[in-house]
């Protein structure tokens, strides 16, 4: 892993309106393994951290024009500067007022003068590995995304590269059954429907991987979601399947809208309705009701999707959301095990919670809860 970021030196900033006070800062921190930068004035620094990624300003109350304090509150009022950590040097008593308007300006610490060097030293060195630390999970973080990144282009090319294979295994086992069918008998024709069924489930299969695959490679793209358009989306979808087994879904309540990823909230409906209608008991058309559940946090809103399905073992609930599991009751049925699984890691990104109740022959309930931004909940 490239930690280029890492061994850049970090960056310090001494800001002072006395040449002599700059020049013995200078002289004490250049022992250090840093840069460092000097200013004159509140506005020769500003001007410095707009160019620079400081680790620490060293910056004198008393200051003509410009004083420190309102240098402090400049910086933190500007996006790029609010985090620098501010050190006030000064000559004022600990007991002094403007001690508690420096905190209140952003500083972190004080430095009084005259300054000791054993203690600057000792400051600077925390603030300095500090921005080591930072730089390093930085440094890791943009390998991480760009490892993601990779990622999800191999997974894409994969899928293809298997996809085409197969779209010719099953166009061609269409194809002899259309224009040879009398002449394979029955075995035949039933050894090439299976090579084209087989073919279907593996496409199917590819499918829900790079599904799986991506929730978690992606980046999360977050806006404000409307719940009952994307429920709208996805059973308009699903309307073919629903036709074919006579099922219908019926929304209770109203949907909340939520800070979410709108890509990753259609997957996360349509895994669950999917499994809803194919799990559906024979003897009966599947039905899925899905409504609101009122909670006393206003920062919490919750939902379930009930279904009237085969349902669940109680013992089997705690491994439903692991990848590739396959439940007693589902042996007849096709499908990855990767639904729920996919379901779980969209709820985890979105700092949710989802839960499962079952009963074999009756149905099963998830009730998902996703924590409500502000601007969600006021609109």
């Amino acid at each position: 892993m490239n930690h280029a970021l890492d061994r850049r030196p970090s960056k310090i900033l001494v800001v002072d309106d006395r040449k002599e006070n700059l020049f013995a800062m200078e002289k004490i921190l250049r022992t250090l393994p840093c840069e460092v930068h000097t200013a004159y004035s509140g506005n020769e620094a500003l001007s410095l951290t707009l160019r620079h990624d400081f680790a620490l300003i060293l910056l004198d109350v008393n200051m003509p024009e410009m004083d420190g304090f309102e240098l402090a509150e400049l910086l933190r009022s500007h996006e790029a500067t609010q985090r620098i950590p501010i050190i006030f040097v000064t000559a004022i008593n600990t007991e002094d007022k403007s001690v508690f308007k420096g905190y209140e300006s952003g500083a972190v610490d004080y430095l009084f003068k005259p300054v000791d060097v054993d203690i600057l030293l000792s400051k600077v060195k925390v603030f300095l590995e500090l921005d080591r630390k930072k730089k390093e999970l930085e440094s890791i973080q943009s390998e991480l995304e760009r490892s993601n990144r990779s990622l999800t282009e191999f997974a894409q090319v994969v899928s293809h590269d298997l996809k085409n294979p197969l779209h010719v295994i099953t166009g061609l086992s269409e194809l002899l059954l259309l224009k040879y069918a009398d002449g394979l008998g029955e075995r035949g024709r039933a050894s090439i429907e299976q090579i084209a069924a087989s073919a279907q489930r593996m496409d199917r299969l590819i499918t829900d991987l790079l599904s799986f695959a991506q929730v978690n490679a992606l980046s999360t793209v977050y806006g404000l979601v409307d719940l009952n358009e994307v429920l709208h989306d996805v059973v308009s979808d699903l309307s073919s399947r629903l036709e074919q087994t006579g099922g219908t879904v019926e929304r209770l309540d109203e949907l909340p809208r939520l800070e979410a990823d709108r890509t990753q909230m259609y997957q996360l409906f349509q895994n669950l309705l999917a499994n809803s209608i194919k799990y559906h008991d024979k003897r009966r058309p599947p039905r899925i009701l899905i409504g609101t559940i009122r909670l006393a946090s206003p920062d919490v809103c919750c939902f379930y999707v009930e279904d009237n399905g085969i349902g669940m073992e109680e013992k089997e609930l705690s491994v439903i959301f692991n990848p590739f599991t396959r439940l007693s009751n589902a042996q007849g049925f096709e499908g990855a095990g990767l639904g729920l699984a996919t379901v779980r890691q969209i709820v985890q990104q979105h700092q949710g919670s989802i839960d499962v109740t079952s009963e074999p022959g009756v149905g099963t309930r998830f009730k998902l809860a996703f924590p409500v931004a502000q601007e969600a909940a006021g609109a």
